[in-house]
């Protein structure tokens, strides 16, 4: 009985949280402007498969349509990670392109996630209450 409780009741958080990621994703590509940046760095931002292993998100750097430079870390994160210099394409909001920068990318595989981890969500939810 718990098990079934605490299976829906993570279901209903994936549900949430993808829908929440899912409908910024919508909202950012319409309004979305491109441009050409550069990797500057990487950042360790934790352990992957162990102590001392490490996965390195990147860190780019671009310029707005409007002339700002804007550094963001990459939300994804993989080992050894991408080698500063490297070109890359970024997407973002002109309103705030502080917070919605992202790789290309990444942008595309976060809408394509999205939808599976729903999925996978509700049939946690399902599992937990056929159950009770």
């Amino acid at each position: 009985m718990v098990g079934n409780i605490l299976s829906i009741a993570l279901g209903l958080t994936f549900v949430g949280v993808a829908l929440a990621e899912i409908v910024g994703r919508l909202r950012l590509t319409r309004r979305m402007r491109r441009a050409r940046g550069v990797f500057v760095g990487r950042e360790e931002v934790g352990h992957v498969s162990g102590p001392g292993v490490y996965s390195r998100a990147a860190r780019f750097r671009f310029t707005t349509e409007d002339g700002r430079t804007v550094e963001r870390t990459s939300a994804l994160s993989t080992f050894p990670g991408p080698r500063p210099g490297r070109a890359v394409t970024v997407v973002y909001d002109p309103e705030r392109p502080h917070s919605t920068a992202e790789r290309a990318g990444v942008h595309l595989a976060m809408l394509v996630l999205g939808p599976l981890v729903v999925v996978l969500g509700v049939i946690m939810v399902y599992r937990g209450w056929s159950g009770l």
